[in-house]
C-alpha cells in the first residue's frame, strides 16, 4: 500500500521551505495538495479505496513534479534530489490505520452525563444517595459503577457524595 498521507506531509514541508526561501509557489500546486489531503481524509479508514481514487487522480503527481521542478530551478539539483528521496521514502512508509473509538457506552441512553465510581469505595451512605437521586446505574466488569443521567442531577449527586465523605 502507498502512504499518501506521509507523502503529502513531505510535499507540504517542501512547499513551506520553498516559500521561506522566497520562491513563489503557484496557487494551483497548493490547491492540488489540499485536494489530495482531503481525499486522504475521506478514505482514511479504507486504504485500498484511497489507492484506487488516487491512481485515477493526477493531483499529487502534478504537485510533486511542480514542487521538485521549482526546487531544482530555484535552488539546485542536489536539493531537489534530496527532497525527491524523502518523498519516495514517505510513500513507502507503512500505513497505520488508527482505530476509531466510539464514545457511546452500551446500556446508557445517548446524551446522558456519565460518571464512573469505583465500587470498592461505595459504602451504604453513598449507595443510598445514588438510589435517592433516581439516576441510572450500571456495574462494569472492571469494578466500576457507571452512574448516568442528566448533567445537573449527576453534579448534584457528586456534590452530595463529597459532603458525605468529607471529614468532619
Amino acid at each position: 500500500m502507498i502512504n499518501y498521507a506521509n507523502a503529502i506531509k513531505k510535499m507540504e514541508l517542501l512547499m513551506v521551505e520553498l516559500l521561506s526561501k522566497g520562491i513563489n509557489v503557484p496557487e494551483h500546486i497548493s490547491a492540488a495538495i489540499n485536494s489530495a489531503r482531503n481525499m486522504t481524509l475521506v478514505y482514511e479508514r479504507s486504504p485500498a479505496e484511497l489507492e484506487a481514487a488516487m491512481d485515477k487522480s493526477p493531483l499529487l503527481q502534478n504537485a510533486e513534479i511542480h514542487l521538485l521542478m521549482l526546487a531544482e530551478m530555484n535552488v539546485d539539483k542536489d536539493y531537489a534530489d534530496g527532497w525527491q528521496r524523502q518523498i519516495i521514502d514517505a510513500y513507502q512508509e507503512p500505513i497505520t490505520v488508527k482505530p476509531k473509538h466510539s464514545r457511546y457506552i452500551s446500556g446508557v441512553p445517548k446524551g446522558d452525563h456519565v460518571v464512573r465510581l469505583k465500587c470498592g469505595d461505595i459504602d451504604e451512605k453513598i449507595d443510598k444517595l445514588i438510589k435517592q437521586s433516581g439516576l441510572g446505574t450500571k456495574a462494569q466488569d472492571d469494578g466500576y459503577l457507571l452512574v448516568h443521567g442528566g448533567k445537573e442531577d449527576v453534579k448534584s449527586l457528586l456534590s452530595d457524595i463529597r459532603e458525605t465523605i468529607k471529614p468532619k
